[in-house]
């Protein structure tokens, strides 16, 4: 009895150490995810991906004002950036028609709201398609690095 106990478990913890991803950042498969999860009840899509920014939003306040209590002209310097709080039904279309592309899916969500803001603010193409490079080339020496390990 005790076999049986022993190997079921650890059947289960082998299944589960297979089951992991190996990702680093929430990216466009886990974006369009939720469309499919909420499928059932469409009305949730909305609240969940302004959940999912809202909460991005806020983290990123939170560690500005820490960082301002220690340096005011780093945190100035540090978070000047694109990633502002905006109408989210017109962030959350950008990044729906960002990740319609499989080729840039895996780009972090953070990384594919600046491309997304660069296209709403008029960046010529070649502006926006040199970031995306860019982006890619770090995202995937970074998983390089980390997963090699």
């Amino acid at each position: 009895m005790k076999r049986i106990i022993l190997v079921g478990l650890v059947l289960i913890c082998f299944s589960r150490i297979q089951a992991q991803e190996r990702k680093l950042f929430w990216d466009g498969d886990d974006w369009r995810k939720i469309d499919h999860v909420c499928r059932e009840n469409p009305e949730y899509i909305y609240w969940v991906k302004s959940a999912y920014l809202s909460g991005l939003f806020d983290s990123k306040n939170y560690y500005q004002l820490n960082l301002r209590d220690h340096d005011t002209a780093m945190a100035d310097s540090v978070f000047a950036d694109m990633i502002v709080p905006d109408d989210l039904r017109f962030l959350i279309a950008g990044l729906d028609a960002f990740y319609k592309d499989s080729a840039i899916r895996y780009l972090p969500i953070p990384l594919a709201l600046i491309a997304t803001k660069m296209s709403q603010q008029d960046y010529s193409k070649d502006e926006i398609e040199t970031y995306i490079k860019e982006c890619q080339d770090w995202i995937n020496h970074l998983t390089l690095e980390i997963f090699e390990e």
